[in-house]
């Protein structure tokens, strides 16, 4: 089967041959392996994770949230964010994290705020765990 990985403004993965593709669906991981039934779903932010066909290692890609498609043929996703874990500078991410907790702590913050800085930190939490090879 094919993976593809599109955002609005990159094509992270272009009609790769894959064995599995594991992505974060917003109901829980969904484990995509060859004849999957068609189907179509949201992603949350996480760490979509395949094997190239004939290789037994698992890559990972960490995405925003998204729409997923299978078909017979092929696995899409197209995601707000897509990256490489090599891509992240870990600084940044602990230095985002720290900075997102702190406005998180203040007490003088709207609903909506807390909700945009709650989806911030998920954010950096899922990519520093990407670079620290904590994902599965």
């Amino acid at each position: 089967m094919i993976l593809n990985v599109l955002t609005p403004t990159k094509k992270l993965v272009i009609d790769l041959e894959v064995e599995e593709v594991i992505v974060p669906a917003f109901a829980g991981e969904l484990d995509i392996l060859e004849g999957h039934a068609p189907l179509m779903s949201t992603l949350d932010t996480g760490i979509v994770r395949y094997r190239e066909k004939g290789s037994s290692e698992l890559q990972k890609i960490v995405i925003s949230w998204g729409y997923l498609e299978v078909n017979p043929k092929a696995v899409n996703i197209l995601s707000e964010t897509a990256e490489d874990p090599q891509e992240i500078d870990l600084s940044r991410v602990t230095k985002a994290i720290s900075e997102t907790e702190k406005k998180l702590a203040e007490g003088d913050i709207t609903i909506a705020d807390i909700e945009r800085y709650q989806r911030k930190l998920k954010r950096a939490q899922v990519r520093k765990e990407a670079v620290e090879g904590k994902a599965h």
